[in-house]
């Protein structure tokens, strides 16, 4: 009797992918060793944001890993095809810093452009969760360029058109009558003085002055008959 051993073959577990997303938007994307992040406008957003991304990423390996840090210069940033004539490559200095993701109906970027770095050293699916945050985090303080926050022009004047409105209906409506204080007791006599002194004012001021002038009787003068 013989016994064959066969050597057991599990199935390779898909690569790690997940979604970034921030305030219902999907900004970028983790498949495998891959981080790219979408919403630019044309190449120059993309390739801006690349270099941004590339050097945060550089120097967190570097000091995560004990590395050297490679020096690359932001200028020249170009595009170059790649060999294979399918992707377009972002250049710093003549050396590849990531992948411009064009849009399309496949493409990942969906209707903008993107771009993906590649994460050069051996990490874990936590890590790969950290250095995502962390470039996020990195591009939206930078400033730089990123039209998926960029305010969408007819939601901002319909926007500004109800702030009008909500201002203007202010404005029609009448402004209520301020409420009289009440009165306390000391206030409430000086009240009843104050009312009665007007009385007797206008009393006085009432009165027919006195005449205290004497008239003298008026004299007839009769005229004597002539003789």
């Amino acid at each position: 009797m013989t016994a064959q051993l066969m050597r057991d073959t599990l199935a390779q577990p898909p690569p790690f992918e997940m979604d970034l997303v921030d305030a219902d938007r999907v900004v970028g994307w983790v498949i495998g060793d891959t981080i790219g992040f979408r919403g630019f406008g044309d190449e120059t957003e993309a390739t801006h944001a690349a270099w941004i991304a590339h050097r945060t990423l550089a120097r967190r390996l570097a000091r995560t890993h004990g590395t050297r840090l490679v020096p690359v210069d932001i200028e020249p940033l170009a595009l170059k095809r790649s060999e294979d004539g399918e992707t377009d490559v972002i250049l710093a200095s003549g050396r590849a810093i990531a992948t411009l993701v064009r849009p399309g109906r496949h493409s990942r970027a969906g209707d903008s452009f993107g771009f993906e770095l590649a994460v050069p050293s051996p990490t874990t699916e936590f890590e790969l969760r950290g250095l995502a945050y962390l470039l996020y985090r990195t591009l939206r303080k930078s400033g730089v360029r990123w039209a998926i926050w960029h305010s969408d022009p007819p939601a901002r004047t319909a926007r500004i058109s109800d702030v009008d409105a909500a201002v203007a209906a202010r404005e029609r409506k009448p402004a209520p009558r301020p409420r009289r204080r009440a009165w306390t007791p000391v206030g409430r006599l000086f009240r009843r003085l104050g009312h009665r002194l007007r009385l007797a004012t206008d009393a006085i001021r009432g009165a027919s002055p006195l005449d205290n002038t004497t008239r003298s009787p008026s004299r007839r003068t009769h005229a004597s008959p002539s003789h």
